[in-house]
C-alpha cells in the first residue's frame, strides 16, 4: 500500500514497541524527499535525545538537524523534545502575559505529570503549525495510558473555559489590567457559583489562604492567555481529518503488546478506524528464514517452526482486524542511528512494493 506523507503522521503505542525510534525513521524518510518536516516528541522517556544527538539544553525549543543520517545529505528536519515549561513561556510571549509563567502554581502544574503535559502538547502542536512552515509535523505521542489523556487534553480546555468559570473570568477581565497582582482573596469573594464557592473553601482550610491565593492568581493567569489555548481547541479536527493525517498504531509481534495495542484502539475507536495503519514491529521471519538448522539438530528446527506458525498466527489475527498492516524486521543493531538506517530502508522498501504491485 502507498503511503503518501500527510500534514500529520501520528504515532501511538504501548511502551517497549520501538514507537519513538520508528517516528524518527519515518521523519528523516520524508525530510529525504524533500519536504520541511518537524518531529515532536511527548513521549516522557525521550529517546530522541539518544537518536539524533540532542541535549537537555535543547528541550522546548525546535532543533534543526540537517545531517540526521551523517551521510553528508543535507535536509529539512526540525526535531523538539516537549517541554512543558518552555511552552508555557512561549504562552506568555504570545499573549503578552507574564502572569501565566511568573505563577508558582503554573510551574508545579508544569512538572512532569503536572498535569498539564498533555494540555500543553496540544498548544505547542498548534503553535507550530500556526509559523506555516513545516510540509509535515510527525508527532510522537505519549505511552499507553498517557496516550489517551493527550487526546482528550482538547476536552479538558474546552470544559476549563466552560460555564463553572464565568464568574471568576469575568471578575479577572475586568480587573486584570489593573490589578495583576494579588487578586486570589479578592477574588474569592467575587465568586457566585455554589460549587466553586465551595472548592475554594475546602481548599482554603487545607491548604491555607496563600495557596488559594496562588490558586486564583494562576486561574486569572491563564484566563489572561487564554487565546492561546482557546486556538488549540480547533486542532482536535485536523488530526481526525484522514485527509491531513496519518495514524499509526505501533506493536511487536508479541501476543501480551498485541493485547495492549488492541485494548488502546478500543479506547479510542473514533481515531483507530479502517484507515489506520497497524505497524507490527520486530517481525522475526525474515530472520527466521536466513536461519538454516542442521536437520539433526532436532531442538533448532523445532524452535524455528514454532517462532515461524507463533508469529504467523498473530500476524493473521491482526490482518482479520485491520485493513492496513505494515510488517517491520527486527533490527539487530547495538547503534541507535544504525537502527534508524535499517528502518528507513525498510519504509523504502515497503514503498517499492506497493509501487509494483499497483503496476502490475
Amino acid at each position: 500500500m502507498a503511503i503518501e506523507s500527510k500534514q500529520f503522521e501520528i504515532f501511538s503505542g504501548t511502551g517497549g514497541v520501538g514507537k519513538t525510534t520508528m517516528a524518527t525513521s519515518r521523519a528523516i524518510e520524508i525530510a529525504n524527499s524533500g519536504k520541511r518536516v518537524l518531529l515532536i516528541t511527548i513521549d516522557p522517556a525521550k529517546r530522541l535525545k539518544e537518536l539524533l544527538g540532542l541535549n537537555d539544553k535543547d528541550s522546548g525549543n525546535a532543533v534543526t538537524i540537517t545531517n540526521p543520517l551523517e551521510l553528508g545529505e543535507h535536509i529539512k528536519l526540525d526535531a523538539l523534545l516537549m517541554n512543558p515549561e518552555e511552552t508555557i513561556k512561549r504562552i506568555a510571549e504570545q499573549t503578552n502575559t507574564q502572569a501565566v509563567a511568573q505563577s508558582r502554581i503554573m510551574k508545579i502544574l508544569a512538572k512532569p505529570y503536572g498535569g498539564l503535559n498533555e494540555i500543553l502538547s496540544i498548544v505547542e502542536l498548534q503553535m507550530n503549525l500556526d509559523k506555516n512552515i513545516y510540509d509535515t509535523i510527525v508527532l510522537d505521542t505519549p505511552p499507553g495510558s498517557h496516550f489517551l489523556d493527550f487526546l482528550e487534553s482538547v476536552d479538558k480546555i474546552r470544559a476549563f473555559f466552560d460555564q463553572k468559570f464565568v464568574d471568576i473570568f469575568n471578575y479577572v477581565g475586568k480587573k486584570s489590567a489593573t490589578t495583576p497582582k494579588g487578586t486570589g482573596r479578592k477574588l474569592m469573594t467575587m465568586v457566585v457559583s455554589g460549587g466553586v464557592k465551595k472548592l475554594m473553601g475546602y481548599l482554603q482550610k487545607v491548604t491555607g489562604g496563600k495557596f488559594v491565593e496562588d490558586f486564583m492568581e494562576a486561574v486569572g493567569a491563564i484566563y489572561q492567555s487564554k487565546d492561546s489555548f482557546i486556538s488549540a481547541l480547533n486542532l482536535q479536527k485536523e488530526l481526525k481529518d484522514h485527509n491531513k493525517s496519518n495514524w499509526y498504531l505501533v506493536t511487536s509481534v508479541d501476543q501480551n503488546k498485541m493485547k495492549e495495542a488492541m485494548d488502546l484502539r478500543d479506547h479510542a475507536k473514533d481515531l483507530f478506524d479502517n484507515k489506520t495503519y497497524i505497524i507490527l514491529n520486530k517481525c522475526l521471519n525474515e530472520k527466521l528464514e536466513d536461519w538454516k538448522p542442521q536437520e539433526d539438530d532436532h531442538l533448532a528446527v523445532k524452535l524455528k517452526e514454532s517462532f515461524s506458525h507463533r508469529e504467523n498466527d498473530l500476524k493473521t489475527h491482526m490482518k482479520e482486524k485491520f485493513q492496513n498492516v505494515l510488517e517491520f524486521s527486527e533490527v539487530l543493531k547495538v547503534s541507535p542511528l544504525d537502527h534508524v538506517k535499517e528502518l528507513i530502508t525498510q519504509w523504502k522498501n515497503i514503498e517499492q512494493k506497493s509501487k509494483f504491485e499497483q503496476g502490475s
